[in-house]
């Protein structure tokens, strides 16, 4: 149970690219077909941003990816150097003891109800048979909700749960650097707890029906992540959105990545006129004309690739 609760608190934290690949459409108001990834800002090569204004001491935005894998935690000196000078990390929650009983309180029903009983009973054997590789048992899968059955079957399969995230919390509590949340665990969780039944169960089918194809995802997630290509992680996420039903997925990506890029932008803002910070957030959230590197020159940043 305690590695459970582990994964869901840098889960929802961070929102793993794998599992924004396989849950929702790009970062975009509307499909691709109708709004090309070419005419996208900032949809170019770098997971590593310096944000510039006159006046001020650069700060850098680095797009993150829920994975151990030592290729990506073995950060180079281009990323490791401004992290290690940076006086602040902001992250997008803050990950302590109050986070991880929120977690546990909103991942499962308090009202009466039942995975079972939200769900046909063809999903819910598939949920508690898909839910025997994270060594979760029947009864305690069918008290948990939709939206957090879904995420625990989207995570990687992990030995330490040391992932990059949790590295760079890690290590900046150790430097004795400031750390600051973007948002409250409350925030995170009302994502996932305020969508209608009908959608998380749509969520959870959707897993479900990808759940062979999931290690083969999850690895291609890392090859084109390791390629610092902001254009390529779209274009791996849009062939991924067929899993999904079209009004699903933009739902889905309208509450976990437009609505969120906006309230991230803005309360960053403070730390980067401080200056000297260092900005950790899903990489999903850096692109597009709703990204946050777009939202940020809109606010008169300058923004430049530098890894």
């Amino acid at each position: 149970m305690k590695i459970i609760q582990l994964r869901f608190i840098h889960v929802l934290t961070f929102l793993l690219l794998s599992f924004l690949i396989v849950s929702c459409a790009a970062n975009n108001a509307v499909r691709t077909e109708q709004q090309p990834h070419a005419s996208q800002p900032y949809a170019t090569k770098g997971i590593l941003w310096k944000a510039e204004k006159p006046g001020i001491k650069p700060s850098f935005v680095f797009g993150t990816v829920h994975s151990e894998d030592e290729r990506v935690t073995n950060l180079p000196d281009e990323i490791n150097n401004p992290f290690s000078a940076a006086q602040t990390l902001v992250i997008e929650v803050l990950l302590d003891k109050k986070a991880s009983q929120s977690v546990l309180r909103a991942m499962y029903f308090e009202d009466g109800r039942t995975l079972r009983s939200v769900t046909t009973e063809d999903i819910y054997k598939r949920a508690v048979e898909a839910m025997k590789t994270h060594d979760m048992p029947e009864r305690l899968v069918n008290m948990m909700k939709p939206w957090a059955v879904f995420t625990v079957l989207n995570m990687p399969k992990q030995e330490t749960g040391l992932f990059l995230d949790a590295l760079l919390y890690q290590s900046a509590k150790k430097q004795g650097k400031q750390v600051l949340g973007l948002e409250s665990m409350k925030e995170q969780m009302a994502v996932f707890d305020d969508m209608p039944m009908a959608t998380q169960v749509s969520l959870l089918k959707s897993t479900l029906d990808s759940s062979e194809d999931m290690e083969k995802i999850l690895n291609e997630t890392i090859e084109v992540y390791l390629t610092h290509d902001l254009k390529k992680i779209l274009d791996l996420n849009e062939r991924y959105m067929v899993l999904l039903d079209k009004d699903v997925a933009d739902e889905f990506n309208q509450r976990l990545i437009i609505n969120r890029n906006k309230i991230m932008a803005e309360r960053m803002l403070p730390a980067l006129e401080k200056g000297n910070a260092f900005v950790a957030i899903g990489t999903l959230h850096l692109p597009g004309e709703f990204g946050v590197l777009n939202l940020l020159h809109k606010k008169g940043y300058r923004l430049t690739p530098v890894y």
